[in-house]
């Protein structure tokens, strides 16, 4: 069996891969039970694919909860659609747009 640390989920690929093994799956196993193929299984855990179309089948194929699969997450998220699409955008922001975004946005706030 792998390990993961429960305090630090890792990515959408890294969790996929964790089950996955953890289930003694390969990629063409997986693949098969989710109706997709090895490739599309690959990309998402070398994190090429940060929004998969088959997450709900993959999650129901390894017996886990889509919002934990996507975010890491125990239950659904209370986060609204837009939030959810802000926050992957903000995960591929570089520096030092980050910094000056987030203190702008402190600002509005404040």
């Amino acid at each position: 069996m792998t390990t993961m640390n429960p305090q630090n989920p890792g990515t959408l690929g890294q969790r996929m891969r964790f089950i996955r093994l953890d289930k003694g799956w390969t990629q063409e196993q997986l693949a098969a039970r989710a109706s997709t193929n090895q490739a599309v299984i690959q990309k998402i855990e070398n994190g090429k694919s940060l929004r998969p179309r088959k997450i709900n089948e993959i999650a129901a194929v390894l017996g886990v909860n889509p919002a934990w699969l996507m975010f890491g997450e125990e239950s659904e998220s209370s986060l609204p659609d837009d939030a959810k699409s802000l926050a992957e955008a903000w995960n591929r922001l570089p520096e030092p747009h980050r910094s000056r975004i987030q203190r702008e946005i402190l600002n509005l706030v404040a």
